[in-house]
């Protein structure tokens, strides 16, 4: 019996000692992740999710988010990891995913600044072909009463990005709804940053310059308080177009 019961013990230690070595192999890898993925390690991160360290859907901490984490497919699009990104999707990671802020990858990915030193993810390339592989996978381009991709496309000046979503039915107004909405249009984005073409590019896809911002201040407002005197031409000819007119041709020049 003492025997016995020496063999099982030692057993149970085995068993125990593998189940504490795997745990810590996992933590290991877990934490390397988000390097690996912003460094668009791809081939670190399949061996991630092979090893059951990771899912395509993990979330990992961020000190810009907290808790509960980011996914990684958001912080790969945020990154402009594109390898990593189209490794994600092929394992069917949720193209919508959100962070704990309700920004999904595609938005993201569309917020990256046209000017060194401006609010988003460094500048590259990378980012269109992210916008491309997402929308392909199915990821939605509206969010009613949200902010949207095209929403922060228009506040970045990112007129590539911007095209592309509104090319693929994406609303020149965002997500806004109402008389008063509560976040700002891409269209008062632009104008609060300055971005004159992604005005303008807005404008001919239909953006209605009558919507109001939360405050209940018009896109004529925005363009005073910010200073944007080389857009006021534009937005008080959008402004005064009437039924049946379209802004490309009443307002070219302008």
């Amino acid at each position: 019996m003492r025997a016995g019961q020496s063999k099982a013990g030692r057993l149970a230690l085995r068993r125990a000692a593998t189940a504490i070595l795997a745990s810590a192999c996992v933590q290991v890898a877990q934490g390397a992740l988000p390097q690996d993925v912003e460094l668009d390690n791809s081939s670190a991160v399949r061996r991630a999710i092979e090893s059951g360290a990771a899912t395509p859907d993990t979330r990992v901490p961020s000190a810009d988010y907290g808790a509960p984490g980011v996914p990684i497919l958001a912080l790969a699009a945020r990154a402009g990891s594109v390898q990593v990104v189209r490794l994600l999707l092929s394992l069917k990671a949720d193209p919508n995913a959100r962070t704990p802020a309700g920004e999904t990858p595609l938005m993201l990915a569309s917020f990256v600044p046209d000017e060194p030193g401006e609010f988003g993810a460094p500048n590259s390339g990378a980012h269109i072909q992210i916008v491309h592989a997402l929308v392909e996978a199915g990821a939605d381009i509206e969010n009613p009463g949200q902010l949207t991709a095209t929403s922060y496309a228009a506040f970045a000046g990112q007129l590539e990005i911007l095209r592309y979503l509104l090319d693929h039915g994406a609303s020149p107004d965002g997500g806004a709804t109402g008389e008063r909405p509560a976040h700002p249009t891409p269209l008062i984005f632009a104008v609060i940053q300055g971005k004159q073409a992604a005005a303008r590019l807005l404008l001919e896809r239909g953006a209605n310059p009558n919507i109001k911002g939360p405050t209940g201040d018009d896109v004529l407002a925005y363009a005073r308080k910010y200073g944007r005197t080389d857009l006021m031409p534009t937005l008080e000819c959008a402004l005064a177009i009437g039924p049946g007119q379209q802004f490309a041709e009443v307002c070219k020049g302008r």
